[in-house]
């Protein structure tokens, strides 16, 4: 079963090997299992979803990168997606399409979206060319309805590729209403399976928590098949073990209490999932993708007591670093942890990062990132993200420790401090009131750690004492790092709106080969308010974008219906169909005047929406 794993890295493994030679067609490498040869062919595909850029190894050589995958394939994929675009921009010269702002598709998803600070799941059949019938784009969907969908795939994503897929339309190849309980909704990420056939998820209701692995279509349904549509939903049938298409194991995770933001982190080498939930517990279960029925593990010191303050316990979504042999998360109160992997009762480290006890926006809501960074080599670095720091000056902030940090770390700002500063409600430390999101780094990051990279982050424009402004509207920050520590010294900065209380969605960056581009949305869930989905491109600062009135070459907008954008998920560059981004709208209605409904549904519905990376630019 672990091997089975091990051979998926090494499938895309082999890819990056060939990086350097011109792809044509569809690379296959053979399978050998146990020692013994196959000819059993398989795909050099993989996974991208919420935990993708929560690990990373900037900076390291390719055969570092490859033996690191043999425990965390992440690393590989990482890497492989990168590259693929470096190399085949160099030998195909791709051209490069100056595109009308409009939104390339928009599919619906009825009543149902993906919350802001959570993610779709896209799977991609093989690193050196798109396929219309196999690659596809998963959205859990925050939906209490029993009678739509609540897991939705769609294929024949290029739709600007020659020949288009589908003459030009997405396909909504299947569709699944997964509740189980009354109530339940999937309100965190899905995560996917190595060879993109299972999906993992957490259903969660007022008061309860269960963890699902669902078994998909295999293959994939193509125009005119389908196993579901949004509105006519398939139901999974129940089994015990994950082995058959269309079945859905059901493992109880917590009866008395629900999970609010704690997506699933897959250890994919142990075929072990990671999860937390609103009692400030974090679970442990096994298998997940093998073929076993999942179990919760009840030895070891499991579940881990993680948060035990009074008032808010929510966990985060885990990062498991089995380098620093830690596994890092927050709660809504504003502790960060560290929880030992092996022995979770030992060497747990709890720190103060946001301004706990006080008001709104002071809580770790996003999962924080896990850096190998080799300028830093002497230990891993851990990135947690507040709207409210601890730190005496420090509003929205940013805390850099190492993956070794003790409960008596000390947070300081300042030359030499390891907390920067995302915009307070005075400008004196006191805090707007809204949260922060996970940000993303730059190429050069990934490139070269933390000698020459930068972190980007959304915060808040900060008030004055005698205009504070609670709540603030968003500002974006570029950070560079002094010493291997991030600093605003020589930072720069643009305000992205006026709009009092929104926020930005998690950050999303991608280098093509050329440009580095950054993709967030920016609104306020549930509000009803003018949501945006802009794009930046990062050079040694970055571009503002320009967002009011028509859509621009950097905006999408859609006045009093977006609402913003769920996590953004994107494509890399591979032919005239790659380079797009994913993600849900937060509000119903119109997308840029294109509508997204369909014969029997809601007239203004919530939508899944793709477009294309260079219109935002």
């Amino acid at each position: 079963m672990i091997r089975k794993h091990e051979f998926q890295w090494l499938f895309v493994a082999g890819a990056v090997l060939l990086l350097g030679s011109h792809f044509s067609g569809q690379t296959r490498i053979e399978r050998t299992s146990s020692g013994e040869e196959s000819h059993e062919e398989t795909h050099l595909g993989y996974p991208q979803d919420w935990s993708s850029g929560h690990l990373l190894m900037p900076g390291m050589r390719a055969e570092d990168v490859l033996r690191a995958g043999d425990r965390e394939p992440r690393h590989v994929y990482n890497m492989v997606m990168r590259q693929v675009a470096v190399e085949n921009l160099r030998h195909h010269r791709l051209p490069r399409r100056r595109l009308p702002m409009e939104i390339d598709w928009a599919v619906s998803l009825e009543n149902g979206y993906v919350p802001q600070n959570q993610f779709p799941a896209k799977y991609r059949f093989d690193v050196s060319a798109q396929n219309c019938n196999t690659d596809y784009i998963l959205f859990g969907l925050t939906v209490t309805s029993g009678t739509q969908a609540n897991l939705v795939g769609i294929n024949n994503l290029y739709t600007g590729a020659t020949p288009p897929c589908n003459s030009g339309s997405p396909w909504v190849s299947f569709a699944y209403n997964t509740v189980t309980q009354t109530g339940g909704q999937i309100k965190t990420s899905p995560t996917l399976s190595t060879d993109g056939t299972k999906v993992a998820f957490v259903e969660s209701t007022s008061g309860a928590s269960y963890f699902h692995v669902l078994v998909l279509p295999n293959p994939i349904p193509i125009p005119p098949a389908q196993s579901g549509t949004v509105l006519s939903p398939m139901t999974p049938t129940s089994c015990t073990t994950p082995t058959t298409v269309g079945c859905m194991t059901t493992l109880t995770i917590e009866t008395t209490a629900t999970n609010s933001n704690s997506s699933p982190w897959v250890d994919y080498n142990s075929d072990t999932a990671y999860v937390g939930a609103d009692n400030g517990l974090l679970y442990k279960i096994t298998p997940v993708f093998g073929g076993g029925a999942p179990a919760l593990m009840s030895t070891g010191r499991w579940p881990a007591t993680v948060s035990t303050n009074a008032t808010n316990k929510a966990l985060t979504a885990p990062v498991v670093d089995d380098t620093a042999g830690r596994i890092f998360l927050g709660d809504g109160y504003g502790y960060f942890y560290a929880v030992n992997l092996i022995n979770p009762g030992t060497s747990m480290a709890q720190l103060g990062v946001g301004w706990v006890g006080h008001q709104p926006g002071t809580g770790i809501v996003d999962p924080p990132f896990a850096v190998t960074d080799p300028a830093n080599s002497a230990t891993d670095q851990v990135f947690a993200f507040t709207g409210c720091s601890s730190v005496n000056g420090v509003g929205g902030g940013i805390s850099q420790l190492p993956a070794n940090f003790t409960s008596s770390t000390a947070l300081t700002k300042g030359t030499g401090g390891n907390t920067v500063d995302l915009g307070s409600a005075s400008g004196t430390g006191d805090c707007t009131g809204k949260n922060v999101h996970s940000g993303t780094f730059d190429n050069n990051f990934w490139v070269n750690g933390s000698t020459s990279g930068h972190m980007i982050a959304c915060g808040f424009v900060s008030g004055t004492t005698t205009k504070k402004l609670a709540p603030s509207n968003p500002k974006m920050y570029f950070l560079p790092f002094a010493s291997h520590l991030i600093t605003s010294t020589g930072s720069s900065s643009f305000v992205v709106n006026n709009t009092l209380g929104d926020e930005c969605s998690p950050l999303t960056e991608f280098y093509d080969g050329t440009t580095d581009r950054l993709f967030f949305g920016v609104g306020s869930t549930g509000t009803g308010s003018d949501g945006f989905l802009e794009g930046s491109t990062i050079t040694t600062s970055l571009t503002a974008p320009t967002c009011s009135g028509a859509p621009t070459s950097s905006c999408v907008m859609s006045p009093s219906a977006l609402g913003g954008t769920s996590g953004i998920v994107i494509d890399n560059q591979v032919s005239s169909g790659g380079t797009n981004i994913y993600f849900s709208t937060l509000a119903a209605g119109s997308v840029n005047g294109q509508k997204c409904n369909v014969a029997g549904g809601a007239a203004n519905p919530h939508c899944a929406v793709k477009l294309t990376q260079s219109a935002l630019q």
